[in-house]
């Protein structure tokens, strides 16, 4: 530390140097005390400088990028999980519309068998109709074939006894009539 008795000579040199213009010359003179506790005071201001606000602003600044290199190690963590987790996603995505193309698929399938079934039903059960229809018909064919052949018979046999101008016997000659009509249905075919 600079005794008092320098200190207040240097503030009336440097009062006086206001009214002196001379007085500015002797700031720039050559001292060896004052250039050494100069010196010392210099020193002194470096080490606590340096012990006290160099060395905290340091650590601080080390602390500072010591977490910007976590944060920048974290996000890029981070994004590496997110773009696994993406991928993954992107494979669930795929699967899952894989199984829904799959369930689509599947389903028009069951469709159109249940529709061929549906037509093939409905078919099976026309022609079964058809040939009922065909049974019926040939049924009722063979019914009135009957009646006509039974008409033919019974007006055979009465043109018979008017042309013999008598009485034919119906039950007798009715086998013989209907053998007759049987043998021409026979040859007409």
């Amino acid at each position: 530390m600079l005794p008092v008795s320098t200190l207040s000579n240097s503030l009336s040199t440097l009062a006086i140097a206001s009214d002196d213009p001379r007085s500015l010359s002797k700031l720039l003179e050559f001292a060896p005390g004052a250039m050494i506790w100069t010196l010392v005071a210099f020193f002194v201001g470096l080490f606590v400088m340096w012990k006290f606000v160099y060395g905290p602003i340091t650590t601080a600044l080390e602390e500072r990028d010591k977490k910007v290199e976590d944060s920048i190690t974290a996000a890029e963590v981070a994004r590496k999980e997110a773009e696994g987790q993406m991928a993954a996603a992107k494979v669930e995505l795929q699967k899952a519309q894989e199984n829904a193309k799959r369930t689509v698929e599947e389903a028009m399938a069951r469709a159109e068998k249940q529709a061929a079934e549906a037509v093939r039903i409905a078919d099976e059960r026309a022609k079964a109709e058809l040939q009922k229809a065909r049974d019926t018909i040939a049924a009722e064919k063979r019914q009135a074939l009957q009646e006509i052949k039974a008409l033919a018979v019974e007006l055979t046999i009465a043109a018979t006894g008017k042309l013999l101008q008598q009485e034919v016997d119906a039950q007798k000659n009715r086998p013989l009539v209907q053998q007759f009509v049987a043998a021409a249905e026979k040859g007409g075919r």
